[in-house]
């Protein structure tokens, strides 16, 4: 039976920490790249100019998804894309004008925010490096796959903004939030991509709160010990040593993913 297995990207396979694949789960990436029958995924929050990941190592994964499941290609052929309503777009602008918030605007191949300003912290660090262009309204024309929310105050301001927007969220593990289409999510682009699959066993590896759903989804379920999401960890068959530790190639050996 073929194996399917897809990482999250930041601390799960990428320390965010030292910025940089680990020894061990570079190894554990190529091994498995060439174990016969076994194809590999990576599917991650941020757009594909933002992944960290060079040519070489980028090149082992089959299928790669971005902006958390709102795009999804298979061998860099395009298969699935879903951005965000053009009219809850013009909104979310006249939103954060009105509630004097930050607001970032994720494109396939770009990103912008709406302002610089004091309120922007370190929070856009954990996000994007450089700082993303501050632009009034050239977003308003452009194909907009998700926004990010940069506050300090996450939980009141969620829910006024996800009522209004009729839109999902998904917390970063600190600070603010992303707000998607109801229909995007990491699972929902690895059904696309595997529709056409009949014999094979998912697998999927996630630390994030917008891996809960392809961790639900999969036939084997992993979590990081370093995820700061209880839900995550509930729903896993399985939960790895936390990234720092570099153990992710012995731990896969250990529950016989693969021989």
């Amino acid at each position: 039976m073929k194996k399917i297995i897809i990482f999250d990207l930041d601390n799960t396979i990428y320390s965010s920490k030292q910025k940089k694949v680990l020894p061990q789960t570079l190894k554990l990436l190529k091994e498995l790249s060439e174990t016969p029958n076994v194809l590999l995924g990576v599917a991650t929050g941020r757009p594909q100019s933002k992944i960290m990941l060079d040519n070489e190592t980028l090149s082992l994964f089959t299928y790669k998804i971005f902006i958390n499941g709102a795009v999804a290609y298979k061998d860099n052929t395009l298969i699935y894309q879903n951005p965000i309503n053009k009219d809850t777009v013009k909104e979310m602008y006249n939103l954060a004008k009105d509630l004097d918030i930050v607001v970032g605007y994720v494109g396939l191949d770009e990103e912008y925010i709406s302002k610089i300003d004091d309120k922007v912290d370190l929070g856009i660090k954990k996000v994007t490096t450089p700082l993303p262009i501050a632009k009034s309204d050239l977003y308003l024309n452009m194909p907009v796959y998700q926004f990010w929310i940069f506050t300090e105050e996450r939980e009141q301001l969620r829910p006024i903004l996800t009522n209004k927007t009729k839109l999902s969220y998904y917390n970063w593990h600190t600070g603010g939030f992303d707000l998607v289409d109801n229909n995007t999510n990491k699972a929902s682009a690895i059904k696309e991509l595997l529709k056409e699959e009949k014999n094979h066993q998912l697998i999927t590896v996630g630390d994030g709160h917008n891996d809960i759903k392809m961790i639900e989804m999969a036939d084997v379920g992993i979590a990081m010990n370093n995820s700061g999401f209880s839900e995550l960890k509930e729903k896993a068959d399985f939960i790895a040593p936390n990234i720092e530790d570099d153990q992710l190639y012995d731990f896969f050996k250990s529950i016989k993913i693969f021989s």
